[in-house]
């Protein structure tokens, strides 16, 4: 069966991309994977909010969104940011900003360690239908290594308790390619 965007029946379902509740009657993706539990030939569908999808899995969005009949509110921009995400491959690893708690890690681009109470941008790898955290790099090491510099609406959509003070002050820090 193919991946669908449908409107959610009810709100019990839970985001995979960002853990919140998905609201009754708010449209979502179901990514349809072979269920490792069941018997041959059987799926499980993984839901998302459209954005979080974009985001996180893009090409299951984008073919999803391809077959889908349903009106979508900003339709153009999460099509830009899926596409984006399948044209860049590490994109969909970005998650949030925060500010590093120790100096213990070390940025995945430049290996150099992450200064205690400096931004810093937390990578998730997509993994047997999960994710799981990877890491962080600097965000002056962002558009390295995203190989994009274009990763904030990525942070916003998934770092809700910062303001916009904290995300302008991120966004100077990221250099351009």
């Amino acid at each position: 069966m193919a991946h669908t965007i449908e409107r959610a029946t009810s709100a019990r379902s839970k985001c995979r991309g960002c853990g919140e509740r998905i609201a009754n009657g708010d449209l979502r993706l179901g990514e349809r994977l072979p269920n490792p539990f069941g018997d041959e030939g059987q799926e499980m569908t993984h839901w998302f909010h459209l954005a979080c999808a974009a985001y996180r899995r893009p090409q299951p969005f984008l073919d999803a969104l391809a077959t889908t009949e349903e009106p979508i509110e900003d339709r153009e921009t999460l099509e830009r940011e899926a596409t984006a995400g399948v044209q860049f491959h590490r994109l969909p690893r970005c998650n949030s900003a925060e500010r590093a708690a120790t100096g213990r890690a070390a940025c995945r681009q430049c290996k150099e360690p992450i200064a205690k109470d400096s931004w810093r941008i937390s990578l998730l790898y997509y993994e047997d239908g999960r994710f799981s955290p990877s890491g962080y790099v600097h965000p002056k090491c962002a558009a390295a290594f995203f190989e994009t510099a274009d990763i904030m609406p990525r942070v916003r959509r998934f770092s809700p308790a910062l303001g916009e003070e904290d995300l302008a002050e991120i966004q100077k820090e990221i250099v351009a390619l």
